[in-house]
């Protein structure tokens, strides 16, 4: 909010219920400022009309004394659910995470060819817009960790390119196994 940008996107984050305030001049997250609360409100007290927003929503306008709009966000993001300790192989991963993108059978199974439609996009039915759950972590087998790291790093970049979002455990359907998000890059 540096140099008297207005405030035109609010998100009420779904893991941690944070807020994110920003300017259509913030584009990268590289680009963003910790302030407080507070501080959001002493520049622009318009946004006390958003405070209700429900966490997992995003409010826009467009620019201040504008209405603002609320929108579910990514409510209709492909969901892309990987447990780690259940993929033996990179074959593996690829013949779960292909059929969950609705991925066309001529995709290829290569990191190079998972960043095309995981951040490029129109090559899935179903995204991007993608809502990653990746559990399970510390059971990555060993010779998978460096794969592991790599298909994270694209999860990312999906996510800052498109948008989307993390899946935390209890949105998994039939959850309660027990098994843990890996946290953000």
């Amino acid at each position: 909010m540096q140099n008297g940008a207005a405030i035109t996107r609010a998100y009420h984050d779904e893991d941690d219920h944070g807020w994110q305030f920003c300017s259509e001049h913030i584009t990268h997250p590289k680009d963003a400022m910790l302030v407080s609360l507070q501080e959001i409100v002493n520049i622009d007290q318009s946004v006390t009309e958003i405070a209700d927003l429900p966490p997992g929503w995003m409010a826009q306008r467009e620019r201040i004394g504008s209405a603002w709009h609320r929108i579910l966000q990514y409510a209709d993001a492909t969901q892309v659910i990987i447990d780690w300790s259940l993929i033996t192989s990179e074959e593996a991963f690829y013949d779960s995470v292909l059929s969950q993108c609705g991925s066309p059978t001529w995709h290829g199974r290569n990191l190079d060819a998972l960043a095309d439609s995981w951040i490029t996009g129109g090559i899935d039915s179903g995204g991007p817009q993608y809502a990653f759950g990746f559990f399970a972590s510390e059971s990555t087998l060993p010779d998978l960790i460096a794969f592991r790291d790599s298909v994270l790093k694209i999860a990312e970049e999906s996510i800052d390119e498109n948008g989307g979002r993390y899946i935390q455990q209890s949105e998994q359907s039939g959850g309660g196994n027990g098994l843990k998000p890996v946290p953000h890059l």
